[in-house]
């Protein structure tokens, strides 16, 4: 495991979280077009893995594995909460289903602690806490209509949360061999997802015009490029903190909604969106502390 890198580790995970917002906004779209929800998956899983393996291939960057089975926890969790999150993608305003989709650090926050010993430390567990109650605010209306969907969104920021402590496991692997092992598994599973919607309707809708078959494109590399940064994140800071960066998300989700679709949060949006800024700058605080430490401690060795 690489030594904890706090500022660079944000970094890479802000990286992250821009990738998959794009990612999010393009499945959505492709859901409003009539695009199934699997078939987007596996475009997702397929061409990320062809990106993916063609970008390790020129980088000569090895795709050896040698902790096969925290890998395989990592691919099978992430392949179900891929499955979940396009369901909730194409079936929820993208700011809803991002917000719900993030509540992956609260479950990060538990899982890091009871599978590697990480204690989230004051700022982390603040952070997460005024996160938490951000989130809420940007979710309220939604829980008030009673979509159930919104179940789902939550199931998958769970089974995405076994995943980001597996990679938190996975600090000696490249992260190239890790989306690789990723993209291949879930490839699988979309296409399972496909076939049998297939079977179910008698045949599929296939994308209609280039703007779709682009977007599609667009979700595998956006995707692709999103798991390389986040993966690097969690090798280089400990898992609650680097998770929580992931509420970025939440904000770009909403300002993208408003500035490409004219749908501006509403007032307790508006509410929640302060406090996850707020969150954000409690991690960042939390970090430069934390480097000033390791720093300072690594002058007097």
């Amino acid at each position: 495991m690489s030594a904890d890198r706090p500022l660079l580790g944000l970094s890479f995970m802000l990286a992250a979280s821009a990738s998959f917002v794009l990612m999010n906004a393009m499945t959505a779209a492709l859901g409003r077009a009539g695009v199934p929800w699997e078939l987007a998956s596996f475009a997702r899983a397929s061409v990320g893995f062809a990106f993916a393996l063609g970008f390790a291939r020129m980088r000569g960057v090895s795709l050896t594995i040698s902790n096969h089975r925290v890998m395989w926890t990592r691919s099978l969790a992430g392949s179900t909460s891929m499955l979940l999150t396009f369901f909730s993608l194409t079936h929820m305003p993208l700011a809803d289903a991002t917000a719900l989709l993030n509540t992956t650090p609260l479950w990060i926050a538990i899982l890091a602690w009871a599978m590697v010993g990480e204690r989230p430390g004051r700022s982390v567990a603040a952070a997460i806490s005024v996160a938490i109650v951000g989130v809420w605010f940007v979710q309220q209306p939604a829980f008030e209509r009673g979509q159930w969907v919104g179940l789902v969104a939550l199931a998958a920021g769970a089974t995405s949360a076994l995943s980001m402590v597996s990679l938190r496991r996975l600090g000696n692997e490249t992260p190239e061999a890790v989306v690789v092992h990723f993209s291949a598994v879930a490839s699988g599973f979309t296409l399972l997802a496909v076939v049998t919607r297939a079977v179910r309707e008698g045949g599929l809708r296939a994308p209609h015009g280039w703007a779709a078959w682009l977007m599609i494109i667009g979700v595998g590399v956006s995707a692709t490029m999103g798991q390389l940064a986040m993966t690097r994140a969690y090798s280089l800071d400990r898992a609650a903190r680097v998770g929580a960066a992931g509420w970025a998300q939440v904000i770009l989700a909403l300002l993208l909604d408003g500035l490409v679709r004219a749908r501006w949060p509403e007032r307790s949006a508006t509410v929640g969106i302060a406090l996850l800024l707020a969150a954000g700058a409690l991690l960042i605080v939390g970090a430069r502390r934390e480097q000033q430490q390791l720093s300072a401690a690594a002058g007097r060795a």
